[in-house]
């Protein structure tokens, strides 16, 4: 009689009883001595080893992102709204009224800790896109949790020149608005002004075309962050500058919509 060919079994599914430790082990130790006894396992190729280190990766990962979800949800609960004590003043005249970043990181930062979180942030010089710019400043702002997952909110914009600022002041405005939009991204966390019709009153006239070209980036953000952090920087300057300096609370709704797929309660 001939008898059927039994099929390999496959490693990536935990039938033997190593498989079922790695799969069930804790990032510790434990999935380090498994290893061990699966490499001095002659029946172990090499092969097979690798797809048994992908397998544990992935179940690490998948572990990782359920914790920082689980811990970010509550979390959002004890974020507090943000009061915007700065001000922009142009020629004695109130422009705009922003959320410190101080002010942000004292109101956030017992919160983080309590939760397992910790923000960062990474300052990077991309290549000049856009003659008209100059320098492109891109700030990377990253929330990461103690069980190893962590994810990222970009901001990239020029100088924010101004006539009484010099290009290195300019700079270090830039990199602080960046700090301070992606960190309220990250958070998902609002700002209020303390005096809002000042506020209100205080605002400069939007450019030329600014609204329509507002629709636009929507639709962008709506297709994911890419599409949208390409619209945004291939727009005009004042339109972009006038959102990040005067309309940022805007901004930070799509990039959170862009990013997540959600709109952003802000």
């Amino acid at each position: 009689m001939r008898k059927s060919p039994v099929a390999e079994p496959d490693l990536l599914q935990p039938d033997r009883p190593e498989e079922q430790a790695l799969a069930q082990s804790e990032p510790s130790s434990s999935a380090v001595a498994v290893f061990e006894r699966l490499a001095r396992d002659p029946a172990v190729d090499v092969e097979k080893l690798e797809r048994l280190i992908a397998m544990q990766e992935r179940i690490l990962a998948h572990n990782a992102k359920a914790a920082f979800d689980a811990a970010y949800a509550r979390m959002q609960a004890e974020l507090p709204e943000i009061a915007e004590k700065g001000q922009i003043l142009v020629k004695g005249q109130l422009r705009s009224t922003y959320a410190k970043l101080e002010d942000i990181h004292s109101a956030v930062k017992p919160i983080l800790k309590a939760f397992g979180f910790a923000i960062r942030h990474r300052t990077e010089w991309p290549e000049v896109r856009d003659a008209r710019d100059g320098v492109i400043i891109r700030i990377v702002g990253i929330l990461s949790h103690e069980q190893g997952h962590s994810e990222e909110s970009i901001f990239e914009a020029p100088l924010d020149k101004s006539e009484y600022r010099t290009d290195i002041q300019s700079m270090g405005s830039t990199v602080s608005y960046g700090r301070r939009y992606t960190t309220l991204d990250l958070l998902n966390i609002a700002t209020r002004g303390v005096d809002d019709d000042g506020a209100k009153a205080g605002r400069p006239t939007p450019p030329e075309g600014y609204e329509d070209w507002l629709v636009k980036l929507s639709e962008a953000a709506n297709q994911g962050i890419q599409p949208f952090e390409k619209a945004f920087s291939a727009a005009d300057q004042k339109l972009r500058a006038f959102l990040t300096q005067s309309d940022a609370l805007t901004l930070a709704k799509m990039r959170t919509r862009a990013r997540t797929g959600k709109a952003a309660t802000l």
